[in-house]
């Protein structure tokens, strides 16, 4: 497993609860920037299958990789 920071957003769609996952995300990014991603999301929601209508959640999930010295 690497080393890394997720993001994921959970929103409401006209079909339900639906959870995008963002790789990579930028570790210092502020509940502003969230709220801005998500609020962007939706108001291009038309490029997605399933439009998201509402940002319900948003949670970063830090990965952090160690090897444990075996001899």
């Amino acid at each position: 497993m690497a080393s890394g920071v997720t993001l994921k957003m959970k929103f409401d769609t006209m079909r339900g609860s639906r959870t995008w996952t963002i790789k990579n995300f930028k570790p210092s990014a502020t509940s502003q920037q969230v709220k801005t991603l998500g609020q962007a999301m939706i108001d291009n929601g038309s490029v997605y299958e399933t439009v998201p209508v509402t940002l319900v959640s948003a949670t970063k999930i830090v990965t952090e990789e160690s090897e444990y010295d075996l001899n």
